[in-house]
């Protein structure tokens, strides 16, 4: 008996362990290096200026896993076909919802969220030109063939881009050590056809931002979602058209339209496993407690 108590101890003194270990480190989820991107940060998705129309189909559990929002009035939201939205639809007052497809939730509308929808828009903007004046670790001009930005030591690294033009499956690698985050500044223009920007090392795609400051509209391509970016894509001044396309973080942008499957969903990430974990963790000490009770009260009394 005292050894199964001796385990629940354990047991119990781990999952508080990891429990403040994972939300010390959700504390500041805003924070893309220095880059606070304030309330928008809630967002699976936001569109800040238009509106958002999925044609789906679904190719995944999730077409976007999170909240989504349109955050100016007079904007539309249509969603068609097997597409399902996990999180919950903000729409400013105003905005039109046009959805045929089941899997989409009834939009929330009224005059705090139209709050909300402002301050989020405010903070995109805010983050996005705290981003582009931020000093350079590294300056590139088009980025049109494979090739990896490597950092060897934990830190904050912004790199500015003008192009990111990609066919044929083409790849930037992005790779640092575990801590560390990347801000990429693009000014000119950003086409994956297909192409894909992916993470190396400790990277995680919370901690990387895609702040695109141009005024050419942003388009994936490719069948199957071969085109893929992890990370913030940070765009607020265009359109971004995933046909298809898939996006592990979180897109923000001035209008967005998805066909042929586009998916926008969170990375797995460390602390979703330990919750799992903690799960388990919790289910087996319950189990053993039960039956050491179970075992002492068999136990014949003389």
């Amino acid at each position: 008996m005292n050894t199964v108590i001796r385990l629940d101890r354990f047991l119990l003194a781990t999952v508080v362990a990891l429990a403040t270990a994972a939300l010390s480190s959700q504390a500041t989820a805003s924070m893309i290096g220095a880059v606070d991107l304030g309330t928008a940060t809630n967002f699976r998705m936001l569109a800040l200026t238009g509106g958002i129309d999925d044609s789906g189909p679904l190719t995944g559990a999730y077409t976007a896993n999170g909240a989504v929002g349109v955050a100016s009035p007079g904007q539309k939201f249509s969603a068609s076909g097997s597409v399902n939205y996990a999180g919950p639809v903000y729409l400013h007052t105003g905005d039109t919802f046009q959805s045929s497809a089941p899997g989409v939730p009834q939009p929330q509308m009224s005059a705090a969220i139209d709050a909300m929808l402002a301050q989020a828009k405010a903070d995109a903007f805010a983050a996005s030109n705290f981003a582009s004046s931020l000093a350079a670790t590294a300056t590139f001009g088009t980025i049109n063939s494979s090739m990896s930005i490597t950092e060897s030591a934990v830190g904050n690294y912004v790199f500015n881009i003008n192009t990111i033009d990609f066919s044929g499956g083409k790849t930037l690698t992005l790779d640092a050590p575990t801590g560390s985050s990347y801000v990429l500044n693009v000014s000119g223009s950003i086409t994956l056809s297909p192409g894909s920007i992916v993470l190396a090392g400790g990277l995680t795609a919370d901690q990387v931002l895609i702040n695109y400051t141009g005024t050419k509209d942003i388009q994936f391509s490719g069948g199957g979602n071969a085109s893929v970016i992890y990370g913030t894509l940070l765009a607020p001044n265009v359109a971004v058209g995933l046909h298809p396309g898939e996006i592990v973080g979180s897109l923000i942008a001035g209008s967005i339209t998805m066909s042929s499957g586009a998916v926008v969903v969170p990375e797995v990430t460390p602390s979703s496993v330990i919750f799992g974990f903690i799960g388990l963790l919790v289910a087996f000490g319950s189990r053993r407690t039960l039956m050491a009770r179970v075992r002492a009260a068999r136990v014949p009394v003389n």
